[in-house]
């Protein structure tokens, strides 16, 4: 069979042609390992056959023969010829198999960072807690945090936000850090950390709620960053409210402070956050995060100073780790996973970590705390944890 023509590869994908002169009857022979080949004939008349093709070819002055697999390439000189062989570079197809195998590992080291982080963030905020009272902890916490963000993000080159970009991230901050952080430090003062993330979990289930309500309210339909909530979602929903519930009829929410039930209002506010902040100016990529925190932070230490808190005496040591552990970990680093699993997987991936963080939570709170995790919480837990699920499943 002739060949005269024959779709070639990317020259992207080729490296330079090298070319080959070939007596009458002589041969030139080539192991294919899978990666891109293309044969031209420039002179003469050659003779192809490969290991595994069906059928052999002839090629003639200006015709190619190109292609991908694998076996044995003979080609013989029906009469003195020269060939062009341009071959794939093998490296670039390592680097691609190196590349995805990176991805996959960085997708699992980052889902088991938040796992792990912000499970055990409920357990270092109530050591934290034990010489530091909660707005001073909170607010030290997120500027620390978002000061050393912000300069980082300046040193490469991230611009300033405007004062416009400021205001928003303020608003926002107040809403996901003052009151959704917030609450929940307070409130640790009185339940346990495994309850504190059981409650906390419930943000999903809010979010999805009040994406609802926004929609129905919109004047003209269902705005698109607000879509409405299937059956399936409603059944999710109701799931998981009723594990929130069983919290507070089983008696672990009861306390003999007040404060204590200000943890149901930490989910709410952080579900009003995130919608809220879909709207706003915020400044481009993790600089809107450095900028909330930062924001956040000035808050909290404002409301510790009006509200008379102030250290009995020095931190503790644990306590200065805890705080330590909170900033650089739990709010970076934890973050940065956060950030890149929602640019790399799907979100139902990359928000799993809402019926996770209860389980490590819980399990470090008894390991590590010496809590006591009740068969209450952790029928709650599972119960969230299906409720979350339900309403993730797309």
């Amino acid at each position: 069979m002739k060949l005269t023509s024959l779709v070639s590869e990317p020259p992207s994908r080729l490296r330079e042609p090298s070319r080959i002169e070939l007596g009458k009857g002589r041969l030139w022979t080539h192991r294919l390992r899978g990666g891109p080949l293309l044969l031209s004939c420039t002179a003469g008349a050659v003779w192809i056959t490969r290991e595994g093709a069906p059928e052999d070819v002839v090629l003639e002055a200006g015709s190619s023969y190109g292609g991908e697999g694998r076996g044995l390439l003979v080609v013989e000189a029906l009469e003195p010829a020269q060939i062009a062989v341009a071959r794939g570079e093998a490296g670039k197809t390592v680097r691609a198999a190196l590349a995805r195998a990176r991805g996959s590992w960085l997708v699992l080291v980052s889902l088991l960072a938040l796992y792990v982080i912000w499970g055990s963030t409920y357990l270092a905020v109530s050591v934290a807690l034990e010489t530091m009272p909660p707005f001073l902890l909170a607010g030290t916490r997120f500027m620390t945090a978002g000061a050393l963000l912000y300069g980082v993000l300046r040193l490469r080159g991230a611009p300033r936000p405007t004062l416009r970009q400021w205001g928003a991230a303020a608003r926002v901050g107040v809403l996901l850090l003052v009151f959704g952080n917030g609450f929940v430090v307070v409130s640790q003062q009185w339940v346990s950390s495994g309850v504190a993330a059981v409650v906390v979990s419930t943000m999903p289930l809010w979010l999805a709620l009040f994406a609802t309500a926004r929609g129905r309210g919109a004047a003209g339909g269902t705005p698109a960053d607000a879509p409405e909530v299937s059956r399936r979602e409603w059944i999710g929903l109701l799931v998981g409210f009723a594990g929130a519930a069983l919290l507070h009829l089983g008696g672990d929410l009861h306390a003999a402070h007040a404060g204590a039930l200000l943890i149901l209002l930490a989910p709410v506010s952080w579900a009003l956050g995130s919608l809220y902040s879909r709207s706003l100016p915020l400044p481009e990529g993790p600089m809107a995060v450095a900028a909330e925190m930062l924001a956040g932070g000035a808050v909290m230490l404002g409301v510790s100073a009006l509200s008379g808190e102030h250290l009995a005496a020095a931190p503790s040591s644990r306590s200065l780790l805890a705080l330590a552990y909170l900033a650089v970990f739990g709010s970076i680093v934890a973050l940065s996973a956060y950030t890149y699993l929602l640019r790399s997987t799907r979100p139902a991936i990359a928000t799993s970590y809402a019926y996770v963080n209860p389980i490590v939570a819980i399990a470090l709170g008894v390991l590590v705390g010496g809590e006591r995790a009740s068969a209450t919480t952790w029928a709650a837990a599972a119960i969230v944890g299906a409720g979350v699920v339900i309403v993730s499943r797309r």
